[in-house]
């Protein structure tokens, strides 16, 4: 759009407008009065109205070349409007469809999307993968994977990029490793940590949690998304609380077991690891009758030896650790942190761990949720990943 269509489109009434009750160099009737020679010769009255012209002329050349800088904007590129004073911006005509409006503008372009999407593909790598069969199944290199994975370990449940252009996992034509129970999955430091199938886009979302207010309305976002959670709860809260467990399974959620004092239980003996849970989920059924903590339990602060292992098989209980800690529960992350932690760790297969709702997961986790939705991943409950 051109500096003349800007002055076009002005208020006419703008005080940037030139006068319009006479221009420069324009003589009206009373104006000319004085120069009526009615008793002057002819010859004299050619030459005076002549130079009467010629003086006009000048005059309105004159009078042009004067004007003030103000009262037209410096010449600009066409369609560029960032410099002009806002009464040479274009108005919308009264009536006129705003997208008929902008048919004259340059397109402005759309903002960034506030959930990017990854531009690899993501792997968490089970017991015994290597480097070649990964790079065999991607159809890449070795060179390209430890390119794009500078700090390759080979660890497993470690999140690995592939390289552009990879076979994504879940095209992988060799099937997954052979899995017929649970005790079979990878089992780690706080128990199993990696869904039976990682490959496939899928995660889940789960919650250690006793009783504070937000807890309620977490749930019930996610059942509004469409996503299951699993919630681990304390006894010791369900007792004082118990309308929470109502609470998980009206809004479809899972639960599991977290023990009835969070207490540490690596120096508990088997008696007393049995006593906190069983506690635990007599409490649960008597706060809802029916509803069971069993077959998932997940010890406080992920610390578990032979003793809790066993003693929780033996009341009907698997350990479940977790992929991805999202260190919610250090005081020393904020929801920035937190979501660039989780959305660098991401991985099909993934469980990952929160905590009751503070001021780091509560504005963080909607945006995960979006991150993963963009990026194709569906949500599962903890039980539905480790089943074979």
């Amino acid at each position: 759009m051109s500096a003349v269509n800007h002055l076009n489109d002005m208020p006419q009434n703008s005080s940037l407008n030139p006068p319009q009750n006479k221009q420069h160099g324009e003589i009206g009737a009373s104006d000319a009065a004085p120069y009526r020679v009615g008793l002057v010769s002819t010859p004299v009255a050619l030459l005076l109205a002549a130079i009467l012209v010629i003086t006009g002329l000048v005059l309105v050349v004159a009078a042009q070349s004067a004007s003030p800088a103000t009262d037209s904007p410096a010449p600009v590129a066409e369609g560029r409007t960032e410099n002009l004073p806002a009464a040479f911006l274009p108005t919308q005509p009264a009536g006129v469809p705003q997208a008929a409006a902008l048919a004259t503008e340059t397109p402005i372009p759309p903002s960034p999307s506030p959930v990017p999407a990854t531009a690899l593909e993501r792997y968490c790598l089970w017991p015994g993968d290597t480097i070649s069969e990964i790079a065999y199944r991607a159809n890449v290199t070795e060179e390209q994977i430890k390119a794009v994975n500078p700090d390759w370990t080979g660890q497993a449940g470690s999140t690995i990029d592939l390289p552009a252009g990879s076979i994504a996992p879940a095209q992988w034509t060799d099937p997954l490793p052979a899995v017929t129970a649970v005790e079979q999955l990878p089992f780690g430091l706080s128990g199993y940590y990696l869904g039976r199938n990682n490959r496939e886009k899928r995660v889940s979302l789960s919650f250690d949690v006793g009783f504070v207010d937000g807890n309620k309305e977490r749930m019930e976002m996610l059942a509004s998304r469409g996503i299951r959670g699993t919630f681990f709860v304390l006894g010791g809260a369900v007792e004082n609380h118990p309308e929470m467990i109502d609470e998980i399974l009206e809004y479809g959620h899972e639960l599991g077991n977290h023990s009835y004092t969070h207490d540490n239980m690596l120096t508990m003996t088997s008696d007393q690891v049995a006593w906190e849970l069983n506690v635990t989920e007599q409490l649960v059924n008597a706060a809802h009758p029916g509803a069971t903590t069993k077959p998932i339990f997940r010890a406080p602060f992920g610390a578990i030896n032979d003793t809790v292992v066993a003693t929780a098989a033996n009341a009907g209980y698997h350990v479940v650790g977790w992929t991805i800690d999202s260190h919610d529960w250090t005081g020393q992350i904020n929801a920035d942190q937190l979501y660039d932690r989780v959305v660098s760790r991401i991985c099909p297969g993934a469980i990952i761990e929160f905590h009751d709702v503070n001021e780091a997961n509560g504005p963080a986790l909607p945006r995960l949720i979006d991150y993963l939705q963009a990026n194709g991943y569906q949500f599962a409950t903890v039980s539905e990943m480790l089943r074979p």
